[in-house]
Order: structure tokens, then sequence, then C-alpha cells
């Protein structure tokens, strides 16, 4: 399970979808024309999901739907269960049921107990529920992610690089000691500037700055994941003689994953970029030191590139 602990006597786990023995709320997670939605008790100034406590006798998809539509006035939609989550606070344990929706249509606000509804590209700042909101988030966004890809397949390596022979299908349990690989790129133009994407806030690590990549499929070398996934995600195309592989980092146990830093040496026009629906929102050419700045300010993917931009300088 995932587990989180804060501050107050409060922790959120999330736990695989039905092993709970019982629920008590559901939490709707909405999405209507790529943007979230998030809803505003007449009684508060914060926003929350929609969502609720389960009624007595009720089917818990029966509850999700009721208090979907009680709370946006959703009626057209579709939605399915994700997750199941435990919230633990002083010591009290309350089991809960997330589910995704993808609204299609919205009438007018039922005259229940929400003043509003409102669409946001990511979770709001006045939220109600600080501590287990964002898990919740993180959560639905990595099922969405994994719900997109179900029929990728990566090699499966162990700790020292090797192919094992064996196959992982995108989504599944990692097994300890296995490892996927996963290709990212650097791409650098004459003026020494990186390429760098946004990722959307509808997926993983929302409104960041990244570089592009992306998972090795079976069968694919890192050479041509890297290749495919500059197409994929910014629409340029690289000449597989342009790349060095730079670094590999030290399997991350956390993702289950070895990452090979890739770099190209290429000139294009920032015009030229195609941005991939739903994964990435902009693109620009940033200096190394701009990346530095924008990782101390949070807005750029934390992982330690230092030892990779060192040895760029000497390539």
């Amino acid at each position: 399970m995932d587990t989180n602990s804060f501050e107050g006597g409060i922790s959120v786990r999330i736990a695989p979808l039905g092993t709970m023995d019982d629920y008590t709320y559901t939490v709707i997670f909405c999405r209507f024309e790529g943007r979230w939605l998030y809803c505003r008790h007449r009684e508060r100034d914060v926003f929350e999901t929609a969502g609720g406590r389960i009624e007595p006798g009720e089917d818990i998809l029966a509850s999700a739907k009721r208090e979907l539509y009680e709370e946006t006035g959703s009626i057209e939609y579709t939605i399915a269960p994700a997750f199941d989550y435990i919230v633990k606070r002083n010591g009290d344990e309350s089991y809960g049921q997330a589910f995704f929706a993808e609204i299609r249509k919205l009438s007018q606000m039922p005259d229940f107990e929400m003043a509003e509804v409102l669409a946001f590209d990511t979770i709001p700042d006045k939220m109600r529920f600080p501590e287990i909101l964002p898990v919740l988030f993180r959560n639905i966004q990595g099922w969405l992610h994994r719900q997109n890809a179900m029929d990728e397949l990566w090699d499966v390596y162990d700790s020292d690089k090797n192919l094992t022979g064996r196959t992982q299908r995108r989504g599944d349990p990692r097994t300890e000691g296995d490892y996927h690989l996963v290709a990212i790129i650097l791409l650098q133009n004459s003026k020494n500037e990186l390429l760098i994407v946004k990722r959307s806030p509808l997926i993983s690590a929302p409104n960041m700055w990244a570089f592009p990549g992306g998972a090795v499929s079976a069968g694919e070398s890192s050479l041509e994941a890297a290749v495919r996934e500059t197409k994929e995600e910014t629409g340029l195309n690289v000449l597989p003689e342009n790349g060095k592989l730079l670094h590999t980092n030290k399997p991350h146990a956390a993702f289950g994953a070895f990452f090979d830093i890739w770099l190209f040496r290429q000139d294009f026009d920032i015009k030229g970029v195609v941005l991939q629906e739903g994964e990435t929102t902009d693109a620009k050419f940033v200096s190394i030191s701009e990346i530095s700045d924008m990782q101390k300010a949070g807005d750029f993917s934390p992982a330690a590139y230092d030892e990779v931009f060192a040895k760029i300088s000497l390539n």
C-alpha cells in the first residue's frame, strides 16, 4: 500500500480496488473538457471533490453516481472505480473508494448543499482536506496513466541492467528486483540551450517542466525509444547518429526503473514543436542555469541532473 502520514495524527493509505471489508465514503474525481471539476459548499470558502458518505443500504457505485449529480449537476458521463483508500485520524479509520468520471454534459446545479462548481487545471490552492486530497489526486493520475497504456509491454531487467528474458505489462504489480528501462532525451541546440516540455495538468507531476522521455517498449532499444519518444512528445525528428548515451542512473527502487539519459545535438525551430495532447502543454529552450533555477523554485522535475550536466560540457 502507498502510505502518507501527516502531522496531527492523520495518515492516508492507498489500497487495491475492492479490498476493504466496509466502505464509508466515496470520492469522485471529475474531468470535464480537459479540466478538473471541484465544488464549494455553501458554508465554506474552500473547494473539494464530489463525494460523500454512503447511505445505509446504498450500493457504492450508486452512492458515487448520486453524489456526482448532487454536487456537480453531471447528467452524462462515464464513471469507473479506481482504488480504495483508508484515512486514519486520531486513531479512527474510515474506508473509501475513489472513482474517476469523464463528464460529457452538465445540468443546472441541483439545489442541494453546493454553491458552485469550478474547473481547475490541478487541485485548488484553497482545498478542503489538504492532507488527503493531494494524495488521492496523485494516485488517480497514476491510475489514469495506467489505463491509457494497459497494452504496453516492457522488457524486465535485473539490478545489473541485464535482460531477464521476461516482460511486464505496464500497470501490473512489479516483482521486487525487477526493473524496466526509461529513456530521457536532452535536445541541445547550437546555443547550448536544452528543450524542455511542460507536463499536462491531467497526468502525474502536473504542470511541471521536464525533459521529454518515456518507457522503453519490449523489444526496443534505448536509442530507438529516445527517437520515438522525441517524435511523440515534440513532433521533432532526431537523427539516431546524433544521439549519445550520457548517463544511466542507478536503478530507482520507487519507480522500478533505470533511466538512460540521451543527448542529441541538433538545431530546431521552437515553432516546429508539436505538443502531445493530454501529455504536454508547452515547450521552450532554456539554459542549464535556468533549469537549476526552475528546480529550486519547484517548477522543474526534481530529478538530479548535476552529474549529467557536467558530462554535457565534456562532450
